[in-house]
């Protein structure tokens, strides 16, 4: 029966590539079965023969041949024993052929006959061309039984020849762990090819898994409770907690490992073991389930009330901070270090305050930092949205705030304001003088020719320095920031703030409206502003929003906006928008982060249109606190001739009497024109008003309210930060046992936009192809110390079993540095090392 096409075109083209590895091809064919296929072959620069008794001429001519000429035997005859075979030299130095399938596979893929076995038993594989062309590309020539079958499963799973490579695949099949109607994706990929026993084969000889009947479920249980420091403890070797490490570092394995975690811990009843964990249990970097985060964070919380250290928990959540599940739970250790924060802060704080000019110099100083912890842990508490779990840290913040921060400092420094017969400081300049200060005196100078204005509505003091640190910490953003302080006009509210911030002489409030002018000229509005600093500087200053500001194009638009005008002032309007609305207030807090990112943009605008000064103000600050504010803190109006304009914080009117609690300012003693005077409840007391919010007030005399910040920026010419350099210490030049340890010294402190912190990933590889042989540990050297001691830290890799077949060879220890945003790491430096076990490691204990 001939062969049918398909066939024919397979033998000849094997054929073909037999030819192109041996000068002489024999090819037996005792059933004569193939004598047509042969005859019908017709191969360039070939000689085809056919043997038959004649085998001594054959060789002759063979021998007389050219070198470079190729023959193809066909021999009609079962292969003869070797001492026997007239063509046996011919046979050892060529090839020999075979039309059966399993021999046309092996020689499709370029393999010898000792491989006919393996092809019979996979033949599924073998049917796929493709396959066998993938195959053969990956094919080395010493590879052995277990390397092609390696290598089968690769290009069946369409990954590297890697067994961690194949088992990550292999979980990622899996979209629902949890569904026991779900595929074993082990089968489904390697069944029909009868590679599943080998795939389960080099699981066992790499990771130690024995099963009779391997599942990948049972396997990944074995896996967990092998690395996880919860439940029942495993058995596979060390190369369990090497994968994992992979694993949860693969990005795009990382939903697969995130669905086994997650399904895993309840088939182990994980909470039930963590609800019932020892008190002394602790689970380190452990980060096999996202319910030891949880549990992390309860303790800390705990731990919190309890009053333990500050040391002590901040190195729990640094402990943490390499955890796969951070970016789900940051805002929650975020939330518990500012409550660290503001711990630690009060019990240092000393809130006494001898006189007015004090009050100013300990808020400027030290004590905005209290204000911007609480504010900062709000944040971070209603950003992670887990008000159960954070429930007992809120309700302390809020007591240790209201009572032992805002109520002892603003009626300390009430009594301050009591004194005062007229609204002045000798240690802070008025905000009125903003314009001649910040604006006029840089201009006037021959070194600015330009100047950016940006004024940001209720940007009260600490934050302005929040925000200022945070540009003076990052590296390359080309902001050089510095901030001073005002004293903010009464009442210290929005028209009366914008108008104190322009130009002009005389500044006066309509009593009935509470609108303010300058020098009799409205100064409500941008437009009205944009005409008073036009005047000023005679047609080249201009006001613009900051949303026409960001969508300005930056040819065009832009070069137009610079190339006509000296000064421009960007109105900023975010936090005072959403904290001075009743069903807004409670998002003031994240009304402040957004104001940061709003600032952030508004510069890099004014960088890309070249400016390269730019001063940032308020009009006023703030007092806000998250919980609704206690009954005792509202004041009645006082008695008056007349009321005419009335807010939470301050009422303008004639004839006012004067009550316990308030203090009553003349507009002369407030530096402003008329005949009407302002009252202000002191200490945190709010006046009624219907309609309005209580939490987010200004107007009144508070520190938070009248503190007004100015940021002061210059772009840097050249940025000459870099992170801090690392060494290493005490690195041995052989390993000899199963752990590596040595130190890592930090050379230098970190000092804000000169030296900044790196972040490294250690771990060792193998020299001769680049297998991971260690669980990678990472480190961050961020120390401010000066002592060189406290910078040194110790670091303890533990070799995986993988390890044992590179003994006695060169293993790299790399140390990488982790980029934030950059998905792969640089390699910082790379050290080599001998493995070298001594010999008595081999032998058993008798």
């Amino acid at each position: 029966m001939p062969a049918s096409p398909a066939t024919t075109t397979r033998i000849h083209d094997s054929l073909d590539g037999a030819l192109a590895r041996r000068r002489v091809v024999l090819w037996y064919d005792p059933s004569g079965e193939w004598a047509e296929d042969f005859d019908n072959y017709q191969p360039k620069a070939v000689e085809k023969l056919r043997v038959e008794g004649n085998e001594f001429s054959v060789k002759v001519a063979i021998s007389r041949a050219a070198l470079d000429q190729r023959f193809l035997l066909y021999l009609p005859i079962a292969k003869p024993p070797e001492p026997d075979n007239w063509l046996l030299d011919l046979l050892l130095a060529g090839h020999e052929f075979k039309a059966d399938r399993a021999s046309l596979d092996i020689q499709e893929a370029g393999l010898t006959l000792e491989f006919k076995e393996l092809a019979q038993q996979h033949k599924a594989f073998f049917l796929s061309s493709v396959r066998t062309s993938k195959l053969k590309d990956l094919l080395r020539p010493n590879d052995d039984h277990a390397a092609v079958r390696l290598k089968m499963l690769a290009v069946l799973a369409k990954q590297q020849p890697d067994i961690d490579k194949l088992l990550l695949h292999v979980f990622a099949q899996l979209k629902d762990p949890a569904n026991p109607e779900g595929a074993d994706p082990v089968e489904a990929l390697y069944g029909n090819a009868q590679l599943s026993r080998s795939f389960w084969k080099f699981v066992e000889e790499k990771f130690g898994y024995n099963n009779p009947e391997p599942k990948l479920s049972d396997f990944a249980v074995a896996l967990f409770n092998t690395v996880s420091s919860i439940g029942s403890k495993g058995f596979l070797q060390p190369h369990a907690r090497v994968f994992l490490s992979i694993w949860k570092d693969s990005l795009s394995n990382r939903e697969a490992f995130e669905a086994w975690s997650d399904h895993l811990s309840v088939v182990l009843r994980i909470e039930d073991q963590l609800n019932n964990a020892p008190a002394d249990f602790d689970p380190s970097g452990d980060d096999s389930y996202e319910l030891i985060e949880r549990f992390v964070l309860s303790r800390l919380v705990q731990g919190f009330a309890a009053g333990c250290s500050d040391e002590e928990l901040l190195a729990t959540i640094r402990s943490r901070s390499q955890s796969t599940w951070l970016g789900k739970h940051l805002h929650g250790y975020q939330a518990i270090e500012q409550a660290i924060s503001l711990r630690s802060l009060l019990e240092k704080a000393d809130l006494q305050i001898e006189s007015f000019d004090a009050g100013l110099a300990g808020y400027t100083n030290t004590w905005w930092r209290l204000d911007q912890a609480y504010r900062c842990c709000v944040f971070h508490a209603r950003t992670y949205q887990q008000p159960g779990l954070l429930k007992p840290l809120r309700d302390w913040l809020e007591n240790q705030y209201v009572n032992n921060v805002l109520l002892p400092l603003t009626n300390r420094w009430s009594d301050q304001v009591a004194r005062q017969a007229e609204w002045k400081s000798d240690l802070l300049p008025r905000q009125k003088e903003f314009h001649m200060r910040y604006v006029h005196a840089p201009l006037s100078s021959k070194g600015l020719k330009r100047l950016f204005v940006v004024i940001s509505d209720a940007l009260r003091y600490e934050a302005a320095r929040d925000f200022a640190d945070r540009l003076n910490c990052q590296a390359g953003k080309g902001w050089q920031a510095q901030v001073d302080a005002l004293l903010g006009c009464l009442p210290s509210y929005t028209q009366l703030g914008m108008a104190s911030l322009l130009p002009g002489v005389q500044l006066s409030l309509d009593p009935t409206s509470g609108s303010a002018l300058v020098d009799g000229q409205s100064a409500s509005g941008t437009d009205n502003r944009d005409k008073i600093l036009k005047a000023y500087a005679k047609g080249r200053a201009t006001a613009i929003v900051s949303e026409d500001f960001l969508n300005l194009p930056i040819n065009g638009e832009g070069q137009a906006l610079t190339r006509d005008n000296d000064l421009i002032v960007i109105y900023h309007n975010r936090i005072d928008r959403i904290g001075d609305k009743r069903e807004s207030e409670s998002e003031t807090c994240q009304a402040v982060e957004t104001a940061f990112v709003d600032l952030d943009q508004i510069l890099r605008k004014i960088a890309s249109l070249k400016g390269n000064q730019v001063v940032i103000t308020a009009d006023h600050g703030f007092l806000f606190q998250q919980e609704p504010v206690d009954a005792n803190d509202k004041a009645a109006l006082p008695p008056a001739d007349q009321l005419t304009y009335k807010n939470r914080r301050f009422a303008l009117g004639d004839g006012i009497e004067p009550m316990a609690g308030q203090k009553i300012f003349s507009a002369q003693a407030l530096g402003l024109r008329g005949s009407w005077s302002a009252v202000f409840p002191l200490g945190l007391d709010r006046f009624p008003r219907s309609g309005s919010g209580s939490r987010f007030v200004h107007g009144g005399t508070s520190l938070q309210e009248v503190v007004v910040p100015v940021i002061k920026l210059k772009r840097e010419r050249k940025d000459e930060s870099r992170p801090v350099d690392v060494e290493l210490l005490g690195l041995p030049a052989k390993i000899t046992g199963s752990r590596l340890t040595f130190s890592l010294f930090q050379t230098e402190p970190v000092v804000a936009k000169k030296r900044l912190p790196l972040l490294l990933r250690i771990a060792l590889y193998a020299k001769a192809d680049g297998a991971l042989l260690c669980a990678p540990a990472t480190e961050r050297f961020d120390s401010e110390a000066s002592e060189p001691r406290e910078r040194q830290r110790q670091v303890i890799l533990e070799l995986s079993n993988a390890s044992d077949r590179y003994d006695n060879q060169l293993l790299e220890l790399r140390l990488e540095e982790i980029l934030e945003g950059v998905a792969t790491p640089n390699t910082y430096k790379s050290v080599e090392l001998k493995l070298q076990r001594p010999f008595g490691s081999d032998f058993e204990d008798f």
